[in-house]
């Protein structure tokens, strides 16, 4: 039997990006995403820009003219290499706080450039970079003494208090984004998992309706067949014996189109109004009808049936439904296999609060005749199947001079 699991596999998980927005193909998401990513880029540049002026504007008295040029050729470069601080975040964020310890201009660059950094590289990297940004702040001040009337030690508490509250924030922002991350991971898992559930639900109500097809209709287009093969073959029956075969040809097909019904209706109804799924109303009190068909179709059956229920009511209503089947089976298969075989039936309830069904059919030692009736091969690992659904164990194979089906189902203490 094929494991829906494996027909159905869980489809690949998503990579969800931190900054990108998932979108449908073709809908030019991936453009939207390019537009905003640019439009960061720039406003990030100026404001790193910004506050390099700032800073670099009160000590532009204490640079001399190749200082001042050093001075903003490195805070130029360190801003201009804030356009790849997603590829390189910590190649680009090293620089910049290596330039901010000699450059004023390069100051807000080595914030852009940290804060880009603590929200993309691992933590042992942005540890040692933030470090070395509290080292440049250290060293800063020592070039330019006092800008604008600040004290070292205000000038190394402030850059200390603005390089951490960046860290921290870009950690925030990654921390924010992670979770994000895990949620439409899960959000995802469970979208796979309903499809895989919903795959499995139609998988298992197939091979259900299926098995009653099987069940069903094998039974009656078997006694159909050896009937009508009689009355092909036997052309010196007397005509209240053609009648009376005729007359259970014409029933048999009326029950067989009641059988069909019944699962056409499980595919057209699906679950009832309390959410329990159809199924063909047959159970024990049914078995001495269909072993009277048996019967009256030529097959020997001996019947044992022991059933301890005082109300007459089914303690298990599909235990002793897959009862019946069973049965049926075990009839449907002497008469394909082994036409001229009797069969056996004992089904007993025991005290251990299980219900035995055995059906033995007797083989014939002569060879037996071609079977004129088709059949798919998949009655015996239906009843499995069903038994199993119940908890229950099935065995069936050749004993001594007998092919026995037994099956031990839950009936209740």
């Amino acid at each position: 039997m094929t494991d829906p699991v494996a027909r159905h596999p869980t489809p690949p998980r998503r990579r969800w990006h931190a900054l990108t927005y998932s979108s449908a193909p073709g809908s030019g998401g991936r453009t939207g995403m390019v537009g905003r990513q640019t439009l960061v880029d720039v406003v990030l540049v100026v404001v790193a820009v910004g506050f390099g002026l700032f800073i670099l504007i009160p000590t532009i008295d204490m640079h001399s003219r190749t200082a001042l040029i050093l001075d903003v050729g490195l805070g130029t470069a360190a801003c201009g290499s804030l356009a790849v601080r997603r590829r390189f975040p910590t190649t680009v964020a090293a620089f910049a706080v290596a330039a901010s310890a000699v450059s004023a201009s390069a100051a807000g660059a080595s914030l852009v450039a940290l804060f880009t950094a603590a929200i993309r590289v691992r933590t042992p990297a942005i540890t040692a970079l933030t470090a070395a940004e509290l080292i440049a702040t250290f060293c800063f001040p020592l070039m330019y003494p006092e800008p604008a009337g600040f004290s070292y030690r205000t000038q190394i508490l402030m850059g200390s208090l603005m390089n951490l509250g960046v860290v921290g924030w870009g950690l925030m922002v990654r921390a924010q984004r992670n979770y994000l991350r895990a949620v439409l991971d899960r959000a995802h898992d469970l979208e796979a998992g309903q499809e895989l559930l919903a795959a499995t639900v139609r998988d298992q109500e197939r091979r259900r309706i299926a098995r009653e097809m099987h069940d069903a209709l094998a039974h009656r287009l078997s006694l159909l067949s050896v009937h009508a093969g009689a009355l092909q073959f036997r052309s010196d029956l007397p005509a209240d014996q053609i009648r009376s075969m005729a007359a259970i040809i014409r029933q048999t097909s009326h029950d067989a189109l009641g059988d069909l019904q019944d699962v056409i209706g499980i595919l057209r109804d699906g679950p009832t109004s309390d959410g329990s799924l159809l199924e063909p109303r047959v159970g024990l009190d049914d078995l001495s009808a269909l072993i009277d068909e048996s019967r009256r179709s030529g097959t020997e059956v001996n019947v044992d049936q022991n059933i301890d229920n005082a109300t007459g009511t089914p303690r298990n209503a599909a235990a002793a439904a897959t009862a019946y089947r069973i049965v049926q089976e075990g009839l449907t298969n002497a008469r394909k296999h082994a036409p001229r075989s009797p069969v056996r039936i004992v089904v007993r309830s025991h005290e251990a609060g299980e219900l035995a069904v055995t059906v033995s059919t007797f083989l014939d030692p002569r060879p037996a005749p071609v079977s004129v009736i088709p059949g798919t091969g998949t009655g015996l690992s239906g009843l499995n199947e069903r038994v199993s659904l119940l908890g229950g164990t099935f065995s069936s194979g050749k004993v001594a001079h007998q092919f026995v089906v037994t099956a031990r189902l839950p009936w209740g203490s």
